[in-house]
C-alpha cells in the first residue's frame, strides 16, 4: 500500500510544522486519519478471515467427531 502525502514537499523534505498554513495542518490531518482507519479495517478484516478459518477447522474436527462418535454407538447398537 503506497503512501503519498500531497502536502509534502517535492525531493521528499518536509517543512517543518511551525511553517505550514493552518489548512495544510488539517489537510494532513485527515489524510493521516483516513490512513490508519483504512489500514485499522484491513487489520480486522485479516484477523476475523483468520479466527474464520480456524472456527472453520474447529467445527470440521467437531463434526468428524460426532460422526465416529455416532457410527461407534450404531455398530454397538446392532452388535447388541
Amino acid at each position: 500500500m503506497e503512501r503519498s502525502s500531497s502536502a509534502q514537499p517535492p525531493h521528499g523534505r518536509e517543512q517543518p510544522a511551525q511553517d505550514r498554513s493552518t489548512g495544510e495542518l488539517v489537510t494532513m490531518m485527515a489524510e493521516q486519519v483516513s490512513m490508519l482507519i483504512r489500514d485499522e479495517l484491513e487489520l480486522a478484516r485479516l484477523e476475523m478471515t483468520s479466527k474464520g478459518r480456524q472456527a472453520a477447522a474447529t467445527v470440521g474436527v467437531a463434526a468428524a467427531g460426532s460422526l465416529v462418535a455416532g457410527s461407534v454407538m450404531v455398530w454397538r447398537w446392532r452388535k447388541a
